[in-house]
């Protein structure tokens, strides 16, 4: 039973204030704090200032004594009745995923990997790194991560070593070619190349230890309602950048492109996809997270992939749904971190929980870490443990 829920502020990776929220029951206390995004989508779900946010929560925090965390639907049901909007303007989607995943987290014992238990086997994602970045993450580039698919990998520490190893060659190799700028707010390297001499060097490397490659564009970003505008004075018409990115992805085998067009482009994402049917062709900014725009993007065809971010929705039940729906309609869904990261590490627990083959993390720091590490203690406490069957 909760007998009391309470709010805090914490720090994120940027210095910028979050929420943590702890759920007090009759057993014991559990938590959870929300990271926030940077380059974010004009359809996610509303986080509020964290004062206004927890005077708001405080008003009402009350009604959640006595109620049963072990129906921890339920509490999500009853946290968007409390709001009362599509969006959760009034009370924030940041506050009320934060009191959604402690509640959950006091259902399971902090084991929030084990909320679905029906399968055997337990399967882990594959880590997607972001290696080298730009775009509003900060960098050198108009596209705002380049990432590492360590496919390879037998084991997650195998998958986790690959990508923080390469991310050691590609930092000494910049340095060494003065290209190095520095590290952008995601750890990811910042250098002074371009898209494809970026993606030049980087082949090489993932060639030599077989890994896969993939791009977040965030066109989303680089999109003024007319045209794509890149850093050095490109500018391509939606047609031109379809073309270009079709181009680039056959020319360096790209496997993985998140976002290569903007955020309601439906049927540009579906001529993508067609174009490039043996690739994931990823929706983030175009769906975030939200079950009317994963619908509509079904009934366009738009993508094969779909970016799973709890706190552009609002609470984790809604956000399962998403992954439901998704996979019934054969959508592969990555769950992902934000730019503004916390130390808390559920979303490697709800990676495993939904069976969800891809997990994206960054590759160094503290609050990326966190989450790699989390997996790698869970793949050696967990019996009968296997990476994801994508490939």
């Amino acid at each position: 039973m909760i007998r009391n829920v309470k709010l805090i502020p914490v720090f994120n990776s940027k210095g910028n204030l979050t929420v943590m929220a702890k759920v007090y029951t009759t057993k014991e206390v559990f938590s959870a704090s929300v990271p926030a995004g940077t380059s974010t989508g004009k359809n996610e779900a509303v986080s509020l200032d964290v004062d206004v946010a927890i005077k708001r929560f405080n008003s009402i925090r009350t009604n959640f004594t006595g109620m049963d965390e072990n129906e921890w639907r339920d509490v999500d049901t009853f946290i968007r009745q409390i709001d009362g909007t599509e969006n959760f303007s009034n009370i924030g989607a940041n506050v009320a995923l934060a009191v959604s995943i402690a509640v959950a987290r006091a259902s399971v014992d902090n084991d929030l990997w084990r909320l679905e238990r029906k399968y055997a086997k337990t399967r882990f994602p594959f880590p997607v790194g972001n290696i080298i970045g730009g775009g509003a993450h900060g960098g050198g580039t108009t596209w705002q991560e380049f990432l590492l698919i360590p496919y390879k990998a037998k084991s997650i520490i195998e998958a986790v070593y690959t990508n923080i190893e390469i991310w050691k060659i590609v930092g000494e190799e910049l340095r060494r070619e003065k290209l190095l700028i520095g590290r952008n707010i995601e750890n990811a390297w910042m250098c002074k190349l371009d898209e494809e001499k970026t993606l030049e060097f980087l082949s090489k490397i993932c060639e030599e230890w077989k890994v896969k490659l993939g791009i977040d564009f965030a066109a989303s970003d680089f999109w003024d309602g007319k045209s794509y505008n890149y850093k050095k004075g490109k500018k391509l018409s939606k047609k031109e950048q379809i073309e270009y990115i079709v181009d680039v992805a056959k020319r360096f085998d790209l496997f993985y492109l998140e976002d290569p067009l903007e955020e309601e482009d439906f049927e540009g994402f579906h001529i993508l996809k067609e174009e490039l049917k043996d690739r994931l062709v990823i929706g983030d900014d175009l769906y975030c997270t939200n079950v009317k725009r994963l619908r509509k993007g079904i009934k366009n065809k738009s993508t094969n992939g779909i970016i799973i971010k709890p706190n552009q929705v609002g609470t984790l039940s809604q956000a399962e749904e998403v992954v439901k729906i998704a996979k019934e309609n054969k959508i592969t869904p990555i769950i992902s971190h934000r730019s503004a990261e916390t130390e808390d590490n559920w979303i490697a627990d709800l990676a495993i929980a939904w069976r969800i083959p891809f997990i994206k993390t960054g590759i160094m720091g503290t609050e990326r870490l966190s989450k790699l590490n989390r997996l790698i203690e869970l793949w050696n406490s967990i019996p009968n443990v296997e990476m994801a069957k994508v490939w």
